[in-house]
C-alpha cells in the first residue's frame, strides 16, 4: 500500500504565546504517514496482546512505567479516559494517538483505544497492523480536516458500553489552528467482541459537546457539558464561556433518544435554554478558573470531578466533591504535578482506577507539538481523605 507525507500547508513552525494555545502536533519536527487507501473499519484491528505476567499491581507508579515505554505499539496519545468493565478489565480510549505501524516510523490516527487486562495492554484501532487507522468513524474521517475525537461514556450493562464523540473540523489552514466541534455522537461497543456499532446522534447532538465527561448512578446518566474549545482560542485568549459546565440527565432505563432533563439551579428542565453553570468558577484561594474542563465519577454517595486549572500552564489539579451530579461544588484538594521540563504544556485530567484507590492522569506535550516522549499520559496518586474508592 502506498504511502505519502502530510500535505505541505501541516509543516508549519509554531510560535510559542501566551494567549495563544499551544498546538500538539508540530509537523515540521514530526513525518507522519497515511494510509494512501482508507477503509471502513468499526471494529478491533488485529493487533497482539502483550504477553507475560498480568499480575503485577497496578499504581500510578507502574502505569508511569508502562506508559514510558510503547504499550502495544501506542506511542503517544492524550486525553485519556478509563471505564472499569464488569469482567473486571479497564478500556481506555485517546484523542489523537500515534502508532507503530512497523514500517519505520509512527502514524497518527484521531482516536484508539485499548484492553487492559491486569497490568497488560492491547491496543485497539481501525485498519491493520501496517495501516492503521482510527478505531471509531475511520470511513468519513477526512484526516487533520474532518474527524472524530472520543469524549466521555459509561457502562450501560453487562454487554454494552456507551460512548460519545465530538465530530471535529478544521477551519484554516494548519491543523489546530481553528479546530471547532460540530456535532456529538454516540457509539455502543459489545464488550464480549469489542465491536463498535454504528455512529448515531446523541441526545443532544449539537455543539455543545454533552457527553465531554459522564456518570451514572442508580437511575439516570449525567452528561456534562463542556464550553472550553480546546483550540477555539479568540486572538486575546480563552473563549468567554470557557469556564462554564452544564449538566444534563437521562433515565438510565430508557432509550438512548429519551429527551435530556438540563439542570437550572433549582430543578431539571427539557429546556436546554435554562441550564446554568454547574462548575467553581474559582480556586480555593480566589483564583478564578477561565476554563473547567471538569471529569466527573461517581464514588459511593458522592460525586468527585478533577480539573486541570489554567490550561495548558501550570501544573495544578484541583480535586471538586459534591453531594450531587450538579453540586455544589467544593475544592477538597488541589494536587501539584510533577515539575517537568519548561518545554513541555501539561493538560487535560481524568481519575482512573489503581490497586491503591484514586489516581489523576494529566496529559503531556511539548509546546512546539514535536513528538516526543513527554507526549503521554503522567499519572499521580490522590492523597485527599474526602475521596476514596468505594
Amino acid at each position: 500500500m502506498s504511502r505519502y507525507l502530510l500535505p505541505d500547508r501541516l509543516h508549519r513552525p509554531h510560535r510559542r504565546r501566551r494567549d495563544h494555545p499551544a498546538r500538539r502536533w508540530g509537523w515540521a519536527a514530526t513525518l507522519v504517514l497515511l494510509a494512501g487507501v482508507m477503509s471502513s473499519t468499526f471494529g478491533p484491528a488485529g493487533v497482539t496482546a502483550q504477553t507475560g505476567d498480568c499480575n503485577d499491581p497496578v499504581t500510578a507508579a507502574t502505569l508511569n512505567d508502562a506508559f514510558a515505554g510503547s504499550p502495544d505499539g501506542l506511542v503517544g496519545a492524550d486525553y485519556q479516559r478509563t471505564y472499569e468493565l464488569p469482567d473486571g478489565r479497564v478500556l481506555w480510549t485517546f484523542q489523537d494517538a500515534y502508532i507503530d505501524d512497523g514500517a519505520g516510523g509512527p502514524t497518527l490516527v484521531h482516536n484508539a483505544a485499548m484492553i487492559q487486562t491486569g497490568s497488560c495492554f492491547e491496543l485497539l484501532h481501525g485498519g491493520t497492523e501496517s495501516s492503521p487507522e482510527a478505531w471509531v468513524g475511520a470511513d468519513t474521517t477526512d484526516p487533520f480536516d474532518r474527524w472524530y475525537w472520543p469524549l466521555d461514556g459509561y457502562v450501560a450493562d453487562d454487554d454494552t458500553l456507551v460512548l460519545y464523540f465530538a465530530e471535529m473540523v478544521e477551519r484554516s489552514s494548519g491543523y489546530l489552528e481553528r479546530t471547532e466541534p460540530v456535532a456529538t455522537w454516540m457509539v455502543e461497543v459489545d464488550l464480549a467482541t469489542m465491536t463498535v456499532g454504528p455512529m448515531e446522534r446523541a441526545p443532544n447532538p449539537g455543539d455543545e459537546l454533552y457527553g465531554f465527561s459522564v456518570t451514572t448512578d442508580d437511575d439516570y446518566v449525567y452528561l456534562y457539558a463542556q464550553c472550553h474549545r480546546q483550540f477555539g482560542f479568540t486572538e486575546y485568549g480563552h473563549d468567554p464561556c470557557g469556564g462554564d459546565v452544564f449538566v444534563a440527565r437521562q433515565p438510565l432505563d430508557m432509550p438512548s433518544m429519551y429527551p435530556l432533563e438540563y439542570w437550572t439551579g433549582d430543578d431539571w428542565s427539557r429546556n436546554s435554554d435554562l441550564a446554568v453553570n454547574v462548575a467553581p468558577e474559582a480556586g480555593p484561594d480566589g483564583s478564578p478558573r477561565h476554563i473547567n474542563p471538569m471529569q466527573v465519577e461517581r464514588d459511593g454517595d458522592q460525586w468527585i470531578a478533577v480539573t486541570k486549572v489554567d490550561d495548558w500552564w501550570g501544573n495544578e489539579v484541583h480535586v471538586d466533591v459534591a453531594p450531587s451530579p450538579e453540586g455544589p461544588w467544593t475544592t477538597s484538594s488541589v494536587e501539584t504535578m510533577p515539575a517537568g521540563d519548561e518545554e513541555v504544556a501539561d493538560y487535560f485530567a481524568s481519575l482512573l482506577p489503581t490497586d491503591d484507590g484514586w489516581a489523576v492522569a494529566v496529559s503531556h506535550n511539548r509546546w512546539d507539538g514535536a513528538l516526543s516522549s513527554h507526549y503521554r499520559p503522567h499519572f499521580t496518586p490522590i492523597d485527599d481523605p474526602w475521596t476514596r474508592r468505594t
